[in-house]
C-alpha cells in the first residue's frame, strides 16, 4: 500500500511539473514539422530571390532543426533515462540552455529582417531603424545571460532564487514582445502612408490591406508568447510550463518569417484572378473577361476541281474564320 501511495505521489508530481512543458514540446515539434514544409516550399518556388534571403531562410530551417533535436534531449533525459526519480525535476539539463542560445538566435534572425523592411519602407530611416536594432541588441544580451544562467545554477529552485534569473527572463522576453509591437506598428503606418500616396485601386487596397492584417497579427502572436512566458515563469514557480512556451515561442517566429515570404505568390495570384486596367480619366476598373465565338468553315472540294478553285476556297475560308460572330 505504501509503495503504491509513493507512486501515485511520483505520479502526480510528474503531471504537475512536467506535463505541461511535455505537451508544449510535442507541439513545438509539430510546428517545426510545418518550418520543414515552408522552408521546402520557399526553395521550390522562390528560386530567384537573393543570395541573402535564402541563406537567411538555411540558417533558421539550420537553427531550428537544432533547437528541435535540443529539445527532444532535454526531455528524454528528464522522462526516460531519470524515470521514476522525481528530483530530476529539480535539475536543469544541458540541453535547456543549448534550446535558449537557438531561440535567441532564430528570433534575432527573424527580428533583423523585420528591421530590415522597416528601413526599406520608411525611406532608409535610421532611427525607427536604430530603435528596433536597439531592442533586438538587449533581448540578445538577457537571453545570453538566461542560457549563462542555465548552466550556472544547478537547479530550477536556485535559478528562481536568484532576482537576477527573473530580470534575465522577464527583460529578454518583454525587449522581444516590445520589438515585436514597435515593427508592427512602423509597418502597419508605412504601408498606410504608401497607399494614400500611391494611385487607389480595389487591388491596390485588398493587397495591402491583407499584408496589414499579417503584420499585426504575426506581430500580436509572437508578444503574446513573450508576454505568457514572463507570466508563467514568475507564477508558476513549481511548474516547467513557462520553458515549453519558450520553445514554441521560437517556432512561431521561424513560421512568421516563412509565412511572410511565402505569402508572396498568394497575392500575386489574387492579382492575376482580378486583372485591371486604367482608363483615359485615371480611373482603374476590374476588366471584365470577353468571350469570343467565331464561325468555321469546312470546305469538301472535289478531287476533280482545279488546284486555282481550291486556292480561292482556302482564301475565302481564311477569311471568314478571322471574322468574329
Amino acid at each position: 500500500m505504501a509503495s503504491t501511495t509513493t507512486a501515485a505521489q511520483v505520479a502526480n508530481i510528474a503531471e504537475s511539473v512536467m506535463g505541461g512543458m511535455f505537451i508544449e514540446t510535442f507541439i513545438a515539434c509539430l510546428l517545426y514539422g510545418i518550418t520543414t514544409l515552408q522552408t521546402a516550399y520557399y526553395f521550390q518556388t522562390y528560386s530567384d530571390d537573393e543570395t541573402f534571403i535564402k541563406c537567411l531562410v538555411a540558417i533558421i530551417w539550420m537553427l531550428e532543426t537544432a533547437h528541435t533535436a535540443f529539445c527532444v534531449e532535454f526531455v528524454y533525459e528528464y522522462l526516460i533515462e531519470d524515470f521514476g526519480n522525481f528530483f530530476t525535476f529539480m535539475t536543469i539539463k544541458w540541453g535547456v540552455g543549448a534550446t535558449v542560445i537557438c531561440s535567441v538566435g532564430i528570433a534575432t534572425c527573424v527580428q533583423g529582417y523585420y528591421v530590415w523592411r522597416v528601413w526599406v519602407l520608411s525611406g532608409r530611416s535610421r532611427i525607427w531603424a536604430g530603435l528596433v536594432g536597439a531592442l533586438i541588441v538587449t533581448r540578445v544580451v538577457f537571453g545570453i545571460a538566461s542560457a549563462v544562467l542555465c548552466y550556472t545554477c544547478p537547479s530550477w529552485p536556485v535559478l528562481r532564487s536568484k532576482r537576477f534569473s527573473l530580470v534575465t527572463v522577464s527583460g529578454g522576453l518583454g525587449a522581444a514582445a516590445l520589438a515585436d509591437v514597435v515593427v508592427a506598428v512602423l509597418l502597419s503606418f508605412y504601408l498606410k502612408r504608401g497607399r494614400h500616396s500611391a494611385p487607389r485601386s480595389q487591388q491596390s487596397d485588398s493587397t495591402i490591406n491583407r499584408i496589414l492584417l499579417y503584420s499585426v497579427n504575426t506581430g500580436a502572436v509572437t508578444c503574446s508568447a513573450s508576454l505568457l512566458c514572463v507570466i508563467l515563469f514568475a507564477v508558476q514557480t513549481n511548474s516547467l510550463n513557462f520553458l515549453g512556451l519558450v520553445e514554441i515561442q521560437a517556432k512561431l517566429y521561424a513560421n512568421s518569417f516563412l509565412g511572410s515570404l511565402n505569402a508572396r505568390m498568394l497575392l500575386r495570384d489574387t492579382r492575376i484572378r482580378q486583372p485591371l486596367y486604367s482608363q483615359g480619366d485615371g480611373s482603374v476598373r476590374l476588366r471584365t473577361p470577353v468571350i469570343a465565338v467565331y464561325q468555321q468553315t469546312i470546305s469538301r472540294t472535289d478531287r476533280s476541281v482545279s488546284k486555282g478553285s481550291s486556292d480561292f476556297r482556302r482564301s475565302a475560308d481564311l477569311k471568314e474564320l478571322e471574322s468574329p460572330a
